[in-house]
């Protein structure tokens, strides 16, 4: 099993994640220990939430861009991957049209999301549960210590939940094809909300939708060339 959450002697806090030295290889080790006590944290088993903790995210302190989700679907817990599903082919495809080759995506790109386990089936059985507010606060301090040592340059937000933690409660209408400069974990980066890439969500059957994520990617697309 990782440390636990609450062993501030070997996993790293906010504040040492934050002075962390600006050299890769110091905040990946300090994003190695930061990801052992994600895999072995019990926060949400503990609160009731889920019955089984399974965490899922990946990366490396070297990538300049991050995807925010929701929560991972229940496949990628058993996986466990993120975005491995049809979802992710979509998602990369979409980095493909903003200049992110797919043979290049698992390289560039950190993927994790506001809570790092599958939250459970919706109690009508359609679709999955989405994150309740207390979820993502257990999980807030794991995304920001992700931010603070990952340091990403452009951070793409997934779908209406992801957005609202970082842009404010606007419709996603009125998010998808804005870009917005967002301070996180004292870190100023760009963040660029999309629709969730899961075939389950009627939003993109709307043309209209659809060309917001056109404007989104091409917004994608400028940061994208920046960071060459």
């Amino acid at each position: 099993m990782g440390a636990s959450p609450d062993d501030a002697a070997s996993t790293p806090t906010l504040a040492e994640c934050l002075d962390a030295p600006a050299a890769g290889d110091a905040r990946q080790r300090l994003l190695d220990v930061l990801q052992e006590e994600m895999r072995g944290c019990q926060r949400c088993v503990g609160a009731g939430f889920v019955s089984v903790a399974r965490p899922v995210f990946r990366g490396n302190a070297r990538q300049r861009v991050m995807v925010v989700g929701q929560a991972p679907a229940p496949f990628m817990a058993e996986r466990p991957a993120p975005f491995s599903g049809a979802s992710g082919k979509v998602l990369r495809s979409w980095f493909a049209r903003a200049g992110v080759a797919p043979e290049t995506f698992d390289e560039r790109v950190y993927l994790t999301s506001l809570t790092k386990c599958f939250p459970g089936k919706s109690a009508s059985g359609k679709g999955d549960r989405a994150p309740s507010t207390a979820e993502i606060s257990l999980c807030r301090n794991h995304l920001e210590r992700e931010v603070a040592l990952v340091r990403p340059a452009v951070l793409v937000t997934l779908g209406r939940v992801a957005a609202t933690a970082f842009v404010g409660r606007d419709p996603l209408a009125a998010l998808v094809g804005t870009r917005h400069q967002v301070e996180v974990a004292d870190q100023r980066l760009v963040v660029i909300p999309l629709p969730h890439p899961s075939g389950v969500s009627h939003w993109l059957n709307d043309a209209a939708h659809r060309s917001l994520v056109e404007r989104g990617l091409e917004l994608l697309a400028d940061e994208v060339r920046r960071l060459a």
